[in-house]
């Protein structure tokens, strides 16, 4: 077996020290099923028999292989996809949870270790079944511990007991785990008609949003909290409460399907199609089986070799057009939720999103899709269309979490028309990302609520400019010195925001999601704080430090 990395390390001693029993939660491409292989040869080493379970076919194929791989003196079986193995010839035994949840199902000797990927999907009365007694060690692997119902609460958490660190965007980025990225959001207009629909749609699902909460008790938030009441009122039809909880879910569904479909989208995958056609391999996620086959026809009559991947086409279709993705002979899929969880795809360079999601568990899938590490440490991208105006657009806080993770790792960022994205994003493609510099700088007198240390050193380079020429604080001649006193003149809260998040005071620079949760900031007042101090010290550096004045507000 090789060598853990870092993180996997730690969180495999992490879950040792608080008795074998814990759930690690790793973001996609960064190596989580290596912890359960760790954990696999430790319980081989006490003569435990292993029972992994997973959620599809696929990843069952995809746990054998490396097994097999790994440890090839170790007995494997599987049980489920025409297989039917069990622990009277096999130490390890790999099942789906539907066949490890049948009458008979082969079970290991009392004390064994249980692996369980994709934890999270077995919050159910029927799935929970598996969470048996026999298994004295327990081990859940998931990208985010997260369901739409209470079964993480109430069958998951009690009985792996604990969730130990694992790895998240940002460690998995400073570890080299995951690609560097790039982020790119572009507006898409509705059609008239589309506009007028959505409208339409819209002002109805408000409305009934509006009364479900004030007359009949929904919660207003979380979200999916809301849902959760929308959801179970519905099914009360003959009552005033059911019938209007039926309403907003129509509109809402309609709503979101004129977002996965709208026709802007799908003809701007034929604007960015030069640029797709120069990558290695990408994917676009859509929302639905119809928007995935239309805008794999989109990008094949522009040259692109693309194949839908949705529930249209039978297991062994899917099968062959993954196996062409990764040959290279299709470079590019179109995949609504059946590519999210679970499936092996190689490293992809773009990543284009044509439908949000309000699944934080969906986007984190996606991102961590293309994130996965390139041969020649190539960049990723990601493209991200929206309507303005819609739950979709980033200004009104759309994708959540998400695009916050995102965004905080990103070395890029910017929001163009789509006349231009094509250009850009092939410029991408054909640019590295370079380390920047570090220069030295002088010791300068730090703002009053600065505490000085001994050591200052220069901060990483701007990693979220707003155009791809945007000059960081490391490029401008004197601009460590000239920010400072900058910074200086600020009222104390902004002054704090430009110091912590270009790393000015002495310290590392700390991720925009850090500084907004200390200094109650939204991120995205953080990234116009910090492009506008660096914008002002590059005219600073022209017109001279002495005509710094003292800001008033903020």
């Amino acid at each position: 077996m090789t060598e853990l990395r870092a993180w996997q390390k730690e969180a495999f001693d992490a879950w040792r020290a608080v008795g074998h029993r814990a759930i690690v939660e790793a973001v996609t491409g960064t190596g989580k099923t290596r912890v359960g292989i760790a954990a696999m040869v430790a319980a081989r080493s006490m003569n435990q028999q292993v029972l992994v379970v997973v959620p599809t076919i696929d990843l069952l194929e995809q746990w054998y292989t490396e097994v097999k791989l790994l440890l090839p003196s170790v007995s494997v079986g599987r049980r489920g996809n025409g297989h039917r193995d069990d622990f009277r010839h096999s130490s390890v035994l790999i099942t789906t949870v539907q066949s490890a949840i049948m009458a008979g199902a082969s079970q290991p000797r009392p004390g064994a270790l249980l692996i369980a990927d994709e934890v999270h999907r077995y919050g159910t009365d029927g799935f929970a079944r598996v969470f048996s007694d026999r298994f004295d060690h327990r081990l859940g692997l998931t990208a985010t511990l997260e369901r739409q119902d209470e079964g993480v609460d109430t069958y998951i958490r009690p009985y792996f007991e604990t969730v130990v660190p694992g790895c998240d965007f940002t460690r998995g980025r400073r570890d080299n785990v995951l690609a560097p990225v790039r982020v790119m959001t572009v507006a898409i207009d509705f059609t008239p008609d589309e506009r007028k629909k959505f409208d339409e749609h819209d002002a109805v699902a408000r409305d009934a949003r509006k009364n479900l909460i004030s007359k009949f008790g929904c919660v207003a938030a979380p979200f999916g909290e809301f849902m959760k009441d929308v959801t179970a009122l519905a099914d009360q039809r003959d009552l005033p409460e059911g019938r209007l909880a039926s309403r907003y879910l129509s509109a809402f569904s309609k709503r979101r399907a004129l977002l996965a479909d709208c026709s802007g989208k799908i003809a701007a995958l034929g604007t960015l199609a030069p640029a797709l056609a120069s990558s290695d391999r990408s994917i676009v996620f859509s929302e639905t089986k119809q928007s995935a086959e239309t805008g794999s026809a989109v990008l094949r009559d522009h040259g692109v070799k693309s194949s839908a991947y949705s529930s249209g086409l039978d297991r062994l279709a899917r099968t062959r057009v993954l196996q062409q993705f990764r040959t290279g002979a299709l470079t590019n899929l179109v995949a609504p939720r059946v590519l999210d969880e679970g499936i092996d795809v190689p490293a992809v360079d773009v990543g284009v999103i044509i439908a949000s999601s309000s699944s934080r568990r969906q986007m984190i899938q996606r991102m961590g899709r293309v994130l996965r590490p390139k041969p020649g440490d190539r960049a990723a991208a990601f493209v991200i269309l929206y309507v303005p105006g819609t739950a979709e657009d980033p200004a009104l806080g759309a994708h959540e979490a998400f695009l916050e993770q995102l965004l905080d790792i990103a070395e890029e960022q910017v929001d163009i028309p789509l006349q231009q994205a094509a250009g850009r994003l092939t410029e991408w493609l054909t640019r590295p990302i370079e380390k920047p510099a570090q220069p030295a700088r002088r010791p300068v007198d730090l703002p009053s609520f600065i505490e000085p240390t001994p050591a200052v050193t220069a901060p990483a380079e701007s990693r979220h400019g707003t155009d791809a020429t945007t000059q960081t604080v490391g490029e401008i001649p004197g601009g460590y010195d000239m920010m400072l006193r900058y910074a200086a003149t600020l009222p104390a809260k902004h002054a704090r925001v430009v110091i912590d998040v270009l790393g000015l005071g002495g310290r590392p620079p700390r991720s925009i999601a850090e500084v907004a949760r200390m200094e109650g900031v939204a991120f995205e007042e953080i990234i116009t704080m910090r492009q506008a101090a660096i914008e002002r010290v590059r005219a600073l550096v022209t017109t001279g430090p002495q005509n710094i004045t003292r800001k008033q507000g903020a």
